[in-house]
């Protein structure tokens, strides 16, 4: 029995004694130069190098031999002693690609098999553990990011709610807004100024929690103090000194502001004083800021837009009038990210309930890209195009639509909103899904987007072909039932082609029991011929776990041998006007056929063409030259043999 799985569940360090009390293992020894923090948690701190430091570029992240004279043993750490031998093993331990430490074995005579093992196992154990405390450190991370991303969003659903529940801007709003800001932050106090238009001064519109004695007595201008900062920068920030600034002397810890912005000019500040825990009165942080941040430009749009919503919510009957009789799918998101307006179409897809003024965010939760998609058109203020965008509907069925996200802009050219439209793709994809079934679907999708592709005629191209045949499948058949031999050929065949399909391949057709493939036309690839190969190799792959099945339901295995050859043929629509096949033609076809009679079951026959192309070759072998009909000179192949 491994001593390790005998012994799992105790320390590092008793390991490494196990390992040493092994006669072969007496010498060995360990090193650390890196992470020494996460040493300490596995006993074996002690070994960690302070003063190395590795400028011994010829160690590699694979396990070495070296001699005691090589330039690697002179830049080992000082721990590691080659005694009386003249050889060592060294085992590199790596993390995130990086050697930061090794396992030293000094040897007269080579460790057996099994104490070799030994060692990569107890190097492989410190290697995982190191790895599942980075893991763990970056989840908890992430963890910790996402949770602020929540509640990032929360609040802005919670700003949006109370700025659409007013009807114009009125002291209670802010009240509202300020005392939801402190409750968000933890803030102990704040306060919100805003501009007068006549003075050009800035007053107190409400604060809470703040002394009198600590409100501002003075007139409050944009040429000193914290504004002027915040009108050069026009950007939130935390204040570390506040008592530098007679506007934040309410607080006692650290303050953070931020500017309400119209038209690119200040016309008010927002103010929290002082972060409330459990352990007191602590500062604000940069996390702290980048929500603060969110909840103001939120107010800063509403500053200027709330009689705009008021303003499109009056001229929402005319639009419906007009929206519901396109066919096309409509949905207005106001300036607030809130869906005023759906269409009869739109709501097929969406539904209307649970959508009419809620936050796309919330709408379509369901739909993060699409999220993405209007976020960006609302920062880039730009019209948006996507052809086959896929969406989740209100179903949770998948279907693919054609987008266009475009900007709204009022009287004053300024942006009020975005309007989605999109168009439903489910019936043409129902008519392509249907064409693909009797065609190969790269064949359709190149037809579909380009409409010479529907006349006759071809051009030449390079192509590997690949033909895949059963092997005595006319016998096998007269054995069997003919709705016996229909369902083992649909079977086969649809296993066969989602492996062709996988690796980028056309199906030409299907000739009785046999298939004919295609690879770089009419999609060309980096390496067709890599494909086809690869291809071929995953189809005996493929058929192996086939025959499992089949053979439970009482049915007969089946074998194939397969024919590959790569040169130029003719490409295109061979037929009538009224009837055509895409397919190719020429020698380099004939030669693909006849090495695929060449070959017998379980093989792979491949030219030379083919093999010359390949960038892993592994498992073919030179063949003798065969000679093969419509060919004088016999034809060189490689034979790939099935495992």
């Amino acid at each position: 029995m491994d001593p390790f799985h005998f012994t799992y569940n105790k320390s590092f360090k008793e390991k490494l004694d196990f390992l040493k009390s092994q006669k072969e293992l007496k010498t060995l020894q360990i090193s650390f130069w890196s992470r020494k923090r996460n040493f300490k948690s596995i006993d074996l701190f002690h070994f960690f190098d302070n003063d190395y430091i590795d400028k011994n570029t010829d160690i590699v992240r694979d396990i070495q031999e070296i001699k005691s004279s090589s330039s690697i043993s002179k830049n080992l750490p000082k721990e590691f002693k080659f005694g009386t031998a003249k050889k060592a093993f060294l085992f590199p331990i790596n993390t995130n690609n990086k050697v930061i430490g090794a396992i030293f074995l000094p040897f007269l005579t080579p460790p057996s098999p099994y104490n070799y093992s030994l060692i990569e196992n107890f190097k492989n154990q410190i290697e995982h553990y190191l790895t599942s405390k980075d893991f763990e450190k970056k989840l908890s991370k992430a963890n910790k990011e996402l949770n602020h991303k929540l509640l990032e969003i929360e609040s802005l659903i919670d700003i949006t709610e109370i700025i659409n529940d007013q009807e114009e801007i009125k002291q209670n709003l802010f009240e509202n807004i300020l005392a939801t800001m402190l409750s968000i932050l933890n803030s102990s106090k704040g306060m919100i100024l805003l501009k007068d238009e006549k003075s050009g001064f800035f007053n107190v519109i409400s604060q809470l929690n703040i002394l009198n004695e600590e409100l501002p007595k003075k007139i409050i201008r944009i040429t000193k103090g914290i504004l002027k900062e915040l009108n050069d920068e026009k950007q939130s920030k935390i204040i570390d000194k506040p008592h530098l600034y007679e506007l934040l002397k309410a607080s006692s810890k650290n303050s953070i502001v931020s500017p309400i912005i119209s038209e690119n000019k200040i016309v008010g500040v927002i103010i929290l004083f002082d972060k409330e825990s459990r352990k007191g009165i602590i500062r604000f942080n940069q996390q702290d800021l980048r929500l603060f941040d969110s909840l103001t430009k939120k107010v800063s749009l509403a500053y200027d837009n709330i009689r705009l919503i008021d303003s499109l919510k009056s001229s929402n009957k005319l639009v419906q009038n007009i929206m519901s009789s396109i066919t096309t799918g409509i949905i207005m998101i106001n300036i607030l990210g809130e869906i005023e307006f759906v269409n009869q179409s739109a709501e097929k897809i969406f539904g209307r309930d649970d959508i009419i003024n809620n936050h796309y965010f919330m709408v379509f939760q369901k739909n993060p890209e699409l999220i993405d998609k209007i976020q960006k058109a609302e920062i880039d203020n730009e019209i948006i195009y996507e052809d086959n965008f896929k969406i989740i509907d209100k179903d949770e069925k998948s279907i693919e639509i054609n987008l266009t996200l475009s900007p709204v802009y009022d009287e004053q050219n300024e942006r009020s909103g975005i309007v989605f439209s999109f168009e439903d793709l489910s019936s043409i994809n129902k008519v392509k899904s249907t064409f693909k079934k009797y065609v190969s679907e790269n064949i359709v999708d190149e037809l579909l987007q380009d409409d010479k592709s529907l006349e006759l005629g071809g051009s030449q191209n390079e192509v590997c072909v690949l033909f895949c045949d059963i092997r005595g499948f006319t016998s096998l058949s007269e054995k069997m039932k003919p709705t016996e031999v229909v369902y083992l050929l649909n079977s086969y065949f649809q296993t066969m082609i989602d492996v062709v399909f996988s690796h980028n391949g056309t199906l030409d057709k299907i000739i009785g029991d046999e298939l004919m493939v295609l690879y770089g036309v009419p999609l060309r690839t980096k390496n067709d011929s890599q494909s086809a190969v690869d291809s071929a190799i995953a189809m005996l792959q493929a058929l192996n776990k086939f025959n499992k099945v089949i053979e439970k339901e009482n049915l007969p295995k089946l074998h194939v041998g397969i024919g590959i050859n790569y040169g130029k043929v003719v490409s295109g629509n061979i037929g009538s006007e009224r009837q055509m096949n895409y397919t190719v033609i020429g020698d380099a076809v004939n030669l693909a056929a006849r090495l695929c009679s060449h070959a017998k079951a379980g093989q792979i026959v491949i030219s030379k063409s083919v093999f010359e192309k390949l960038e892993n070759s592994k498992g073919f072998k030179k063949q003798q030259a065969v000679n093969v009909k419509g060919k004088s000179k016999p034809i060189d192949n490689w034979i790939y043999k099935e495992n």
